[in-house]
């Protein structure tokens, strides 16, 4: 595997902002080695859980071949892959704002919309899956307090709090709140479209049915005509 492929970006930044880079890398050698036990200790745990299920779905439908080459390692791969969707856990949205820009003069309403997220249904661990769309004003009364973020930041905040267990209408106000905390614009709104696997795949088995959600605060509640515009910003054509 070719390391520039794996450069972790955390990794990658603050070891640029080192005064000691080697003595830095060494302590956070350190503490990659400590973590990726804890998770594999996690995963050995999680996948025990799966194997159980596997068991049980036998129980439920003996016909079910658990010798199967297809099923074979499955419960490892479902360990990995719910610490994988699930990693925002394990993020800081400090250390995602932790880097701003002066926003000057800008006082208009800054927009990133179609950001694709998967998250998971606390309700039945069922997958779901759509697009967010973030939108703030910056509060330009701060004087040189007055702060932006790259667009990259925005869909990482959305990543931070799409990667956990959870329902759409805690997400959406959370990425909302963040957003507030740690830029505090003069108004920020967030939508989201969401697509969920225990609508579409049981019970009422509506595929093509979605949930749209929103959150609002400072101008964006204050002012009809500055929703509006987010609204018809982010509408597709």
């Amino acid at each position: 595997m070719s390391f520039e492929h794996t450069f972790n970006k955390d990794l990658a930044r603050n070891l640029a902002k080192a005064k000691n880079p080697e003595k830095f890398l060494d302590l956070e050698l350190g503490k990659i080695r400590k973590r990726a036990l804890e998770l594999n200790k996690a995963r050995v745990k999680m996948s025990q859980g799966y194997e159980l299920v596997l068991e049980g779905l036998k129980l439920a439908f003996p016909n079910l071949d658990l010798n199967d080459k297809n099923l074979l390692g499955t419960p490892n791969r479902m360990a990995r892959a719910l610490i994988e969707i699930c990693s925002g856990l394990g993020t800081d949205q400090k250390e995602i704002f932790s880097s701003t820009f002066p926003a000057e003069n800008y006082n208009d309403v800054i927009i990133l919309k179609d950001i694709d997220y998967t998250s998971l249904c606390s309700h039945h661990f069922f997958p779901f899956i759509g697009k967010a769309h973030v939108g703030y004003l910056p509060d330009t009364s701060n004087g040189k307090d007055s702060k932006v973020v790259g667009l990259s930041k925005l869909a990482h905040i959305v990543d931070c709090h799409a990667q956990r267990p959870q329902l759409q209408e805690r997400m959406c106000h959370n990425i909302m709140q963040s957003i507030k905390q740690e830029l505090k614009p003069a108004g920020v709104m967030v939508v989201i479209e969401g697509s969920h696997g225990c609508l579409t795949c049981r019970s009422a088995k509506k595929a093509r049915a979605s949930m749209i959600t929103s959150a609002l605060d400072g101008k964006f509640r204050e002012d009809s005509k500055l929703r509006s515009e987010f609204l018809s910003l982010i509408i597709k054509n």
